[in-house]
């Protein structure tokens, strides 16, 4: 699974409580994503249009978030930008169908900062407006969407990414995905754009798998990539890491080398024909037809 900048609208289909029949229903909001380059201590404003594209009235709620995302999850925190960002007017209303609402809100840099790129986000979710009948199990669907906002900030450029933790498979048999796991964490003052591959060197070959992921500042990241074995493959294999990055070029490394041993599926059907017709002859086991040939004389 990999990681994408957030340019563009995240929708996500939630399910809320029980209900029939299911409700459909959409938003849309304009613009997809905001970028901000702020100094310590400056405001800026901006302003989200949110239309209600669906057929039912929508009960709408904005809250502000900071985004954590990494190749496993997509998470929300209170922390960081999500202080500095304030929505003003009510952050819960209705739309009716085709109706559209302007949401403004500020974003306060702090007087001291001690990193430079921050990612941000107003999440807003919608469901359905439904008056459930008496007796009646319903089922709500809702829509959420999450416009980033980016902020970049003057001061001495750090790039730092430290590899916390990684973990590799040790045996994989053919056709076994295999995962291996890395957690790093950013402890610089700008983004670590990453690229880089696991390279993984054996008796039939060389195979590859690519890398790529954004890490901000002081957050945690997982980087989850998987390798899966064919016929061929088999033995000893030396997996090598090699991830690169940096703010704008990839200039930095951090590496790991772990060994996987690869089973091949076809020496364990051999082994297990082998077994069977080991015991066979062992025992003396009489095959349940006889077939005998006599020649004429």
């Amino acid at each position: 699974m990999k990681v994408r900048h957030l340019t563009a609208l995240l929708m996500i289909i939630f399910v809320l409580g029980y209900v029939a029949p299911a409700v459909a229903t959409g938003l849309w909001a304009s613009p997809a994503d905001f970028r901000y380059n702020l100094k310590p201590g400056d405001s800026v404003s901006g302003e989200v249009t949110v239309r209600n594209i669906g057929k039912e009235e929508v009960s709408v709620n904005v809250t502000k978030k900071r985004l954590l995302m990494d190749s496993v999850n997509l998470v929300y925190s209170d922390r960081g930008i999500a202080q500095w960002i304030t929505i003003e007017g009510n952050t819960t209303f209705r739309l009716k169908p085709g109706e559209s609402r302007k949401i403004k809100f500020t974003v306060n840099a702090p007087g001291k900062i001690n990193y430079l790129d921050a990612a941000g986000a107003l999440v807003i979710r919608g469901v359905p407006v439904q008056n459930a009948a008496t007796g009646q199990i319903q089922i709500v669907q809702g829509v959420e969407l999450v416009v980033p906002i980016y902020v970049g900030l003057p001061g001495p450029i750090i790039e730092s990414l430290k590899l916390e933790d990684h973990k590799a498979p040790t045996v994989l048999l053919s056709f076994m995905p295999g995962r291996f796991t890395y957690k790093l964490k950013n402890t610089g003052t700008v983004q670590a754009n990453m690229t880089g591959a696991i390279e993984l060197t054996g008796i039939t070959g060389k195979q590859r798998v690519p890398i790529d992921g954004v890490v901000y500042p002081e957050d945690s990241y997982t980087l989850v990539e998987t390798w899966k074995p064919g016929w061929l493959e088999f033995g000893p294999y030396s997996a090598r890491t090699e991830i690169k990055y940096g703010r704008f070029h990839q200039t930095k490394t951090l590496e790991t080398t772990d060994t996987v041993i690869v089973i091949p599926a076809w020496l364990i059907i051999l082994l297990v024909l082998g077994a069977t017709v080991w015991v066979i002859r062992k025992k003396g086991i009489e095959p349940p037809i006889a077939i005998k040939i006599e020649r004429k004389k």
